[in-house]
């Protein structure tokens, strides 16, 4: 059932794209999430939704994408951004990580009216797709606080990982 592994759904409508993880919103999801959201601003949408009223978890990488998307979205001189409907788990998550002082969470009907897509997540490069983790990681760790250190700690040992595969895949090119 794809509920249980979790999928992405997504609507764009005018200026504003809606993503709508359902079930868990995970690492496999966020590069999809994030290159979608990506040529969406290029193209000039101006608003970025996340409808998590669907979604029962998320894990780190993918609330790191979101915040990334978020500071994104922030840099554009119309550009809005807001989690929509979060259901109680992902309620009690953002709590946990003191995250709700920072998204900007808007509480309203079901919208699921119009054309929805399902976002596929396909496999990634593997380069990408670590890259992505990290970044995620290294976003997370520009929190305030306890969570803030334990992140950049962690994306700091992700980072040198990851530095230290590019160079071996350099060195046995050469």
């Amino acid at each position: 059932m794809a509920t249980q592994q979790g999928m992405i759904r997504v609507q764009q409508h005018e200026h504003t794209v809606t993503f709508q993880p359902e079930g868990h919103a995970t690492m496999h999801h966020s590069p999809s999430v994030r290159r979608f959201a990506e040529q969406c601003l290029t193209d000039g949408m101006m608003v970025l939704y996340v409808d998590l009223r669907h979604c029962t978890h998320m894990d780190s990488t993918f609330l790191g994408t979101l915040l990334f998307l978020k500071r994104l979205v922030e840099h554009q001189e119309e550009g809005k951004f807001a989690l929509l409907s979060p259901s109680p788990q992902c309620n009690r998550l953002l709590q946990q990580m003191g995250l709700e002082r920072i998204f900007p969470i808007v509480n309203m009907e079901d919208s699921r009216v119009g054309t929805w897509a399902e976002l596929p997540s396909k496999p990634e490069d593997v380069a990408l797709f670590k890259r992505n983790v990290v970044q995620a990681h290294q976003e997370l760790g520009r929190l305030e606080g306890l969570a803030g250190e334990t992140f950049r700690e962690l994306a700091s040992d992700l980072a040198s990982e990851l530095e230290s595969e590019e160079r071996e895949r350099q060195h046995g090119k050469n």
